[in-house]
Formats: C-alpha cells, sequence, structure tokens
C-alpha cells in the first residue's frame, strides 16, 4: 500500500471510529434522561380491547334498553284492553239494567192501566214536591196522588189530579212544566212513582201533604201528610 492508500484507511477508520462514539453519546444521554425506547404495541392492543368492551357495554346497555321499553309497551297494551273489556262489561251491565227496568215499568204500567205519559208526570211532580226528601218521602207524595185517583171526590186520573185547580204549587209556578221539558226528573223519583203506582202506601190513605208547619199528621222528613 502505497503512502496515499494509507492515509485515506486512517482517514476512514478515524471517521468509523468518531461515529461510533457519538452513538454511544446519544444513547448515554437518552438513558440519562429517562427516555428509553419502547414497544407500543401492546399499548395499542389494551386500547382496542377497551374500546371493544366499551362498545359491547353500550350495545348490551341499548338492547336492555330496548327489551324494557318493549316490555313497558305491552304492559301499557294489556292495561288498555283490561280497561276497554272492563268499560264494556260496565256498559253491558247498565244496558241490561236499563233494559230491566224498562220491563218492569211495562208490566206494572200494563198492570194498572197507567200511560207512560202520565207515569212521567207523576215522576216530575214527586222532583219538584220532594226531590229532596228521602226515598219514602218521595213515594208518600206519590201515593197522595195515587189515593185521589181512587177516591170519589177527586179526579180519576193522575193527569187531571195534578191539574185540579189550586192542588199543587209547581203547577202554578211552572216548576212542574220546566221538569217536565228539561227531562231532568231523578231515577229516585221516577222509581219512588212507579212504586206509589204498583200500589205501596207509606202513609196509607192520606189525601193531602204540606210543609211541616205544626198541623198534625204523619211527618216525613219536611212534609206532614194528613
Amino acid at each position: 500500500m502505497n503512502t496515499n492508500g494509507r492515509r485515506l484507511w486512517k482517514h476512514a477508520a478515524g471517521m468509523l471510529t468518531g461515529m461510533l462514539f457519538l452513538g454511544m453519546a446519544c444513547e448515554t444521554t437518552a438513558f440519562a434522561s429517562g427516555v428509553v425506547p419502547s414497544d407500543t404495541s401492546g399499548q395499542v392492543i389494551m386500547q382496542l380491547d377497551m374500546e371493544q368492551t366499551n362498545t359491547a357495554q353500550a350495545a348490551a346497555l341499548a338492547q336492555a334498553a330496548a327489551v324494557q321499553a318493549a316490555a313497558q309497551v305491552q304492559v301499557e297494551a294489556a292495561q288498555a284492553q283490561a280497561a276497554a273489556a272492563q268499560a264494556q262489561a260496565a256498559a253491558a251491565q247498565a244496558a241490561a239494567q236499563t233494559a230491566a227496568q224498562a220491563a218492569l215499568e211495562n208490566t206494572i204500567l200494563a198492570q194498572k192501566g197507567i200511560s207512560r205519559q202520565e207515569y212521567d208526570l207523576l215522576a216530575a211532580l214527586i222532583q219538584c214536591e220532594a226531590g229532596g226528601e228521602s226515598y219514602i218521602g218521595q213515594v208518600a207524595v206519590g201515593n197522595v196522588v195515587m189515593n185521589r185517583v181512587e177516591a170519589g171526590n177527586h179526579p180519576n186520573t193522575i193527569t187531571e189530579v195534578i191539574y185540579a185547580p189550586g192542588q199543587f204549587s209547581p203547577v202554578r209556578n211552572g216548576s212542574l212544566s220546566r221538569t217536565l221539558s228539561a227531562g231532568n226528573t231523578s231515577a229516585s223519583c221516577r222509581q219512588a212513582a212507579l212504586e206509589a203506582i204498583a200500589g205501596s202506601e207509606p202513609v196509607g190513605d192520606k189525601l193531602f201533604f204540606r210543609r211541616v208547619n205544626g198541623r198534625s199528621g204523619q211527618v216525613i222528613g219536611n212534609h206532614v201528610f194528613y
């Protein structure tokens, strides 16, 4: 090897040695500063696992919420169906009771020869005279009217008895006419009229009644019957 070759070799060897020392110095500096090269693939896998776990949990919660909502819808539907069935049963029962009451009314009216118009009139009079009284007091007013129908010195129909001049104040003051027009006679007064027509006699054969004012007689509520 000539002189120039030896120079080049020395020069290259020196550069190589410098680079080795420079690399060692950099590595030493990194360890000293706490920066240690590491493999991050494990962290990435853990993060992916956590995301998958969170996604699965969210899906499970969503599914549970959907199941709960569906169950609630079914419960509400069942409740609505039960309420509809109950309302239908109540309506059927009310219709049956109405039909039974109508049949009873028709039977009694036919037996006594009383028209439905007179039945309505007697019920309206009871409403005006004793709507606020006890049921027995309502029947008693009807009893008086029917006693007059059967008495020889009074007209022989419900209509003529009620509209006889000067006999019943609801006729004079117009309340009877208004009650008939409005058709707001209570079920209690209608039943009391029917019972009186059928022959119930809580006041016997008495022909008159008035507000309790010290007069002797049979007192029922706010009326005295004589």
